[in-house]
Parts: structure tokens; sequence; C-alpha cells
């Protein structure tokens, strides 16, 4: 990430696969105060945490350079890729820090597919979702099962609690949703933070097919 002048979207976003978002673990593991997001400008590699809470000791936004970041020390956890903002940054959730979260859109079930995807990459990780358009067939990690209720849900469980439960198309506004447009540009809040969106990462029914082939062999 020290080179920034020939670095594209795609380019960060490989970085995050491959070490990036591990390293942004590592970062979570010592802050002060649980960090629920992170972006990474483009451009220069600048990289920026937000802390779950937004009062209060060990609060306080923290910015480095990509390249000052801890070496990986673990797993990436529950971090995500959520998508790219206005600003030319790419955003990256914790969802370790965020117990409940809302994804509203005409189609929710691609954007939690893009998601899917991400976490089933570390192991340890085990989701159950009571919507046929999420479960990955033949695997034990991604699961459809009954939960009582209307709601559509997903659960992302790693045995360190408590788990994530995101809800598509919630009834009810949330402390934390991310709102998505048919175009793919998104706004995402949690709590009193805002990010604007230009494109929120998605998987549409033609690729999850094909993916999911794969996942139910190795998920």
């Amino acid at each position: 990430m020290s080179d920034t002048a020939e670095v594209t979207v795609a380019d960060t976003v490989h970085w995050l696969h491959d070490e990036g978002l591990a390293r942004l673990a590592a970062v979570g593991g010592a802050a002060a105060s649980p960090l629920a997001a992170y972006t990474v400008e483009i451009a220069t590699g600048t990289v920026t945490a937000f802390p779950a809470a937004v009062t209060g000791p060990g609060t306080d936004v923290l910015t480095l350079p990509a390249d000052d970041l801890p070496n990986p020390a673990g797993t990436p956890g529950r971090l995500v890729v959520v998508g790219v903002t206005a600003t030319e940054s790419v955003l990256v959730l914790d969802l370790a820090a965020l117990p409940e979260l809302n994804i509203n859109a005409e189609h929710p079930e691609h954007t939690a597919r893009a998601w899917l995807v991400q976490l089933l990459l570390t192991p340890g990780i085990t989701i159950t979702t009571n919507s046929v358009e999420l479960e990955v067939p033949g695997s034990d990690r991604c699961r459809f099962t009954f939960i009582p209720g209307g709601d559509t849900l997903l659960t992302v469980d790693d045995r360190q609690p408590p788990a994530t439960t995101i809800t598509l198309n919630a009834a009810t506004e949330g402390t934390g949703q991310l709102d998505v447009a048919p175009d793919g540009a998104a706004e995402l809040y949690l709590g009193t933070r805002f990010w604007q969106l230009q494109n929120a990462l998605s998987l549409n029914d033609g690729t999850w097919t094909a993916l999911i082939a794969q996942l139910g062999n190795t998920a």
C-alpha cells in the first residue's frame, strides 16, 4: 500500500482480503474500546478506525498509514468489506462490534451474500439463516434453520459472544443500518455516524449460484 500512484479499488480490496483485514483486526484487538468500522483511503492508504461508542474514554477516531498497521496476529474475525464511499475510501465493518444490524434494499439478500462469502473465508465462523436465498446447501457453516418471527435474519457466530444478528428489510429502524438503493449506492448509519457509499458490494443470483456450488464443498 506504500506505492499509491497506481492504486485502484480492486487493488485495495485485494490487499484487504490478502492481509489488510487481519491487520485491521490486530488494531481492533489492541484498541481501548471496540472498533466498529474502518475506512481505507484508496489514493493514500490512510486508515481511519471508528470506535463503536462515540463518547467516553478510548472513543477517539484513530488515523494511521496502512504501512504502520500491526502485522496480522490472527484471522480477520468478523470484518467485512462493505463498499466504496463517496470520498473514495473502502469501508470495512467489524460485525463483532455490532450485535444487531439492518440491511434495507430492494434485494437485501444480494448485499448479505457479499458479506457471507467474505465471512466464510475465515475458519470458525458459522452462519444460520431463515432465508433459502442465503443458505449454502451442503454446508455446515452456512445453513438454513427455522427462526420464529416474521423477519428474515442471518446470525454470524464465531464462538466469541455476542453473535451478530443481521435483519433484512426490518420493519423498524435500528441504531445500525445499511440502506441500499437500486443503483447500488448506499447509506450506512451506526448510531450518530454516517457514511455515503457510491457502491455497496453485492452478489446477484447468477454469481451466487456459481459460488455456492464451490462453497458447499468447502464451507
